[in-house]
This record gives structure tokens, sequence and C-alpha cells, in this order.
């Protein structure tokens, strides 16, 4: 049993899952906490424009998380099958492509920031001073000067994980997300810049995140991870399965901010205490969110590795593992914001009006976790076996043809419920559609495994 071999598909799927999926999840719960702390030291500030900062900034900086997801996760569906397929060679190439074409978009955006900064905060719906004001100086911290550390950090992850070592991946995420803990109550309260302390913290954790993660490629003896351009080698077709195997998670994340953009252009009508509820109550939808990413990111170089080396077995195996956690996951998560949501909204802000409104939309998004934990690993399945096709069809339909409509007909005809309400019905749609899917592609992978074995016979 060669290296490769023997640590993808060394040991039973149960064990093999939690060893690659526990280290990816406890570091975005590391995650998790500091996204948290930024509201919670901003929330304490009791000023409703600097927590609704975060909500408008919020898609502007997922503009980041999508360019990462289109060359990242492409990149590791690449790599872990060429690990699969024992070629090393078309790894190391892919990694030093998804790298570099990374960083020259991420510098554009980050000059279009500069150059149309008021037309695009305008465009979110920072329409008062004070919200314009706290937005723009979050936003110069988080993507103008930490944008390449930022995008370099998860794009390495990315990487990391698809050689399959979890725990340093996890390791270098852990360490910039402590550290943002660390700093976020010396910028924001102590010298009280509110949310241009978030973000000046955010941008610092970034930044020594992803100097821990070059050191860690600079020591790992034989890795297929290159840095170096030198190596940098065009390769259409390569080129076109990286990108289209990132298409549908950078999707997820455009349609995301589209839908986001419209929400808070119809919640800002309704003043910044609606805005600042919504804001906190998408750092609770963040819960279900970074956790699930932790397990599918875990679960998907080791279904990539089994479907590059024709072990068409287990990838069903790992798929049946993977949905039964995230299953019972998200109805735990359910139930416990049912019951605390007050308490937690009352943990990030004093403001009485934020509590009340929050815990009512709190209540009512939450319904969308089961919808969103499954739906979200179907299409993370469907990437690390190729099947870029149907990974896309999943998020166009979810906000495509439910989401970003439901907004604009629910938030104008039921006002500000019906824009909380229009989630969990696209994810509960999503989860069907994709359930279909799901269960088609599993037929193809029992034909497949019965050719295979078929094959293995004749020879």
């Amino acid at each position: 049993m060669n290296k490769d071999k023997e640590l993808f598909e060394g040991a039973s799927v149960p064990r093999t899952i939690m060893k690659f999926a526990i280290p990816t999840v406890l570091s975005q719960l590391i995650i998790l906490v500091y996204n948290l702390a930024d509201t919670f030291f901003v929330g304490h500030t009791n000023e409703p424009s600097q927590i609704a900062a975060l909500a408008l900034s919020f898609p502007l900086f997922m503009v980041m998380t999508m360019i990462s997801n289109l060359f990242g996760i492409g990149a590791n569906s690449f790599i872990s099958r060429s690990l699969g397929q024992g070629q090393r060679d078309k790894a190391k190439q892919a990694s030093t492509f998804a790298f570099y074409g990374s960083m020259a978009v991420i510098a554009v955006y980050m000059v279009i920031m500069v150059l149309f900064k008021k037309p695009i905060l305008l465009a979110v719906g920072a329409n008062t001073d004070a919200a314009f004001q706290a937005t723009s100086e979050y936003l110069m911290w988080t993507v103008v000067w930490g944008g390449i550390p930022t995008v370099g950090n998860f794009m390495l992850g990315h990487f990391i994980r698809a050689e399959g070592n979890t725990k340093q991946a996890s390791i270098g995420m852990a360490i910039g997300g402590i550290l943002n803990i660390i700093l976020d109550p010396i910028f924001i309260k102590i010298m009280g810049k509110g949310a241009a302390g978030a973000g000046l913290a955010t941008a610092i954790s970034n930044l020594v995140a992803f100097i821990y993660l070059i050191n860690v490629i600079r020591r790992t003896e034989n890795t297929v991870i290159s840095l170096n351009p030198k190596n940098f080698k065009f390769d259409g077709a390569m080129a076109k399965g990286i990108l289209l195997v990132g298409l549908p998670s950078a999707t997820i994340i455009i349609l995301g901010i589209t839908a986001n953009l419209i929400l808070n252009d119809l919640m800002s009508d309704y003043g910044d205490v609606a805005l600042a509820s919504y804001g906190i109550v998408q750092k609770f939808g963040s819960i279900v969110v970074q956790v699930t990413v932790g397990v599918t990111q875990g679960v998907m170089p080791l279904i990539g590795f089994s479907y590059g080396s024709q072990n068409y077995k287990r990838v069903r195996e790992l798929n049946r593992y993977s949905i039964i956690i995230l299953a019972i996951y998200s109805a735990g998560v359910l139930a416990f914001i049912e019951l605390f949501a007050p308490l937690m909204l009352k943990a990030f802000t004093g403001d009485a009006a934020t509590v009340a409104l929050g815990t009512y939309f709190a209540r009512l998004w939450i319904i969308s976790a089961p919808g969103m934990s499954l739906s979200n690993l179907f299409g993370s399945i469907f990437q690390a076996v190729g099947r870029w096709k149907e990974g896309l069809a999943l998020p166009v339909f979810r906000q495509g043809f439910i989401l970003i409509p439901l907004n604009i007909i629910l938030g104008k005809t039921i006002g500000q419920v019906g824009l909380i309400i229009a989630q969990p019905i696209a994810d509960t749609s999503v989860l069907i559609f994709g359930l279909i899917l799901f269960f088609t592609l599993n037929r193809k992978l029992k034909k497949l495994e019965a050719e295979h074995e078929a094959g293995k016979l004749a020879e």
C-alpha cells in the first residue's frame, strides 16, 4: 500500500472521516467564535450603525471567499483525484495555477474597492453617514489591506487538506482565529475603534495564518503543493477542470451576495435596528454553515481520492456516514436556537429593541438548518467526484429560482418577516432537489462499482 493510499484509505470509513473532519470542524468552530467575537464586542458599543456595518460589509467580504472557492475548491478536488490516480505532477501543477490565479483576481478586486468605494457602499445599503463611515473603515482593513493574506490563507488551507494534512491546515486557521479573538477586545473595546477595530484584527490574524501555512508547505517533505512561480504552466484542460469544479462554490457566494444585497437594501428601509438584528442572526447562521463546511471540507479529499482510485464502494460509504453526521447535527442546532435565542441575543447587545426583533428573526431563520447543511454536503460530494453540473444546479435552484425571487416578493408584500422566512422555504426546497440528484449519483456509483469489479474478475 503506497503512502497516499494508506493515508486516505488505510482505515475504516467512520474512523477516517473522524480523522479528517474533526480537525477541520474544530478550526471552523474557532473561526465561528472569532466571527461571533466581532459581533459581540462591536455589539457592546450599543451603536446600531457599528453593528449594521458588519452586516453591510458581509457580502463584500464574501467576495474574497468566492475567489478562494473558485480556485481552491476546484484545486482541492483536482489534487485529491490526481493523487488517487497516482498523478502527482498534475497535482503540483494544479496548486501553482490555482494559487497565482487567485492572487491575480483578488488584486483586481482590491483596486475596484478603492476606486469605486462610494457607489459600492451605497449599493449595499450604507445609506446613513454613520453606517457609511463604519462600513468603509471595516472594509478598508479587511479587503484593501487584508485581501491577499485572507485569500492566500483560504487557498493554502484547501491545498493542504487535499494532500491529506487536515491537522496542519486546521492549526493554521485556528491560529488566525485565536489571534482575532485576542485582538478584538483590544482594538474594539480598549482602543474604541468599533467596526474598524474588528477589521484590523481580522486583517492581522489572516496575515499570521497565511505565513504559518506557507511555512507548513515549506517544511512538508515530498509535497505536491508548489508556490514557486517558475512551476506555473498554463494548461487549458487543467484550468477548465479546476474552475468548473470550483464554479458551484463560487456561484453559491455570488448568488448569496446578490440575495444579501437585495435583503440588506429591503431591510434598510426598516432602519439600523432591523439591520443590526439581522446582522446578529447572520452570525447565528454561521453556526450551521461553519460546522457544515468543516465536515464537507474534511470528507471532500477523501471522496475525491477514492473516486480517483476507482474505489466506488468506499465513496458511497463516505457519503452515507457524512449525511448521518450532518442530519443529526443540524437537528440539534435547530432545537438549540429555538430554545435559547433570547439569551444569545442578549449576549451580543444590550439594546432591547435589537434583542426583541433579533430573537423573532432567529427562530424563523434557523428552520433553514437541515436543508442548508445537507444541500451543502450534496454540492461538495458532486464537486469531489468532478460532477460540476449537478453541483452548480443546487445553488442556481436555491438562490436563483427560489430565494432571490422570494426575497423580493415577500419583502414587498409582508415586510421584514417575509425577508426572513424566504430562506427556510428556499433551503427546504433545495433539500428535496438535492436528494433527487444525490440518489441519481448513487445509482451511477453502484453501476461503476459493478463494472469495476467485473473488470477485475476478467483480469
